[in-house]
């Protein structure tokens, strides 16, 4: 059962604000609020695609691998987010796994009866093509990052994206971020991230404690998102 400050702080969100009330009532109905310990892995890949979730505080990870096992796509969600949004409409299956990288509390809604109300609402479809246009931006971006010759640059340009993205409260990674993770994210080893992130430390343009990375030298990072 949604308490009646949720259900007004849903009705609020952009994602709902275009649907009827009747229904938005449907959909509510059938929500229910989750809270997950860090490491809870909400789906799998390959798990069949029945829900979407809404991310009220804390953040996960995304994690996708090629046939060979041998790649790894790793990109992270914040709250404030329905996800996935890739998928929507055609997607019989999720695409990738996800596992909470902090403590979590999210809502779960039913993906048919969402795309459902969506499909009928000229109003809502503009608002989830605009979401993917700003998504399909971002991963445009990390693509375009990610072709340069240059290892050392793609481990700062991929900091440099994480921290548009995710520094949203001060300079400061909200969550724990290994060297693992870092050359997943640029396409790199683990080596190289490790010499990188010592120059970057040498440099005073980055701290690392306890694995949670603040950023000392933001400008310097902000040139490499344009």
């Amino acid at each position: 059962m949604i308490k009646r400050e949720d259900y007004q702080y849903l009705r609020k969100l952009d994602d709902f604000k275009f649907l009827s009330i009747q229904e938005f009532d449907k959909l509510v109905g059938q929500m229910e609020l989750r809270k997950a310990p860090k490491g809870h892995v909400l789906f799998f890949e390959g798990d069949k695609r029945e829900r979407l979730f809404l991310v009220t505080s804390g953040y996960f990870k995304i994690e996708q691998t090629d046939q060979s096992g041998s790649f790894i796509y790793t990109d992270f969600i914040r709250h404030g987010t329905i996800f996935p949004y890739g998928g929507l409409f055609t997607d019989a299956t999720y695409h990738f796994s996800v596992v909470a990288m902090t403590e979590v509390s999210f809502y779960y809604l039913p993906r048919e009866v969402f795309e459902q109300f969506s499909l009928g609402n000229p109003k809502q479809m503009l608002h989830l093509y605009s979401k993917l246009s700003r998504l399909l931006e971002l991963h445009e971006l990390r693509v375009r990052n990610l072709i340069t010759s240059s290892a050392s640059a793609r481990v700062t340009q991929s900091l440099a994206l994480l921290l548009v993205e995710m520094g949203e409260n001060g300079d400061t990674l909200p969550f724990q971020l290994t060297t693992t993770d870092i050359a997943n994210m640029s396409g790199t080893t683990r080596e190289t991230v490790s010499h990188v992130m010592r120059t970057l430390r040498q440099d005073n343009r980055i701290i690392s404690n306890n694995k949670y990375l603040t950023f000392l030298d933001k400008d310097y990072f902000l040139q490499y998102t344009t």
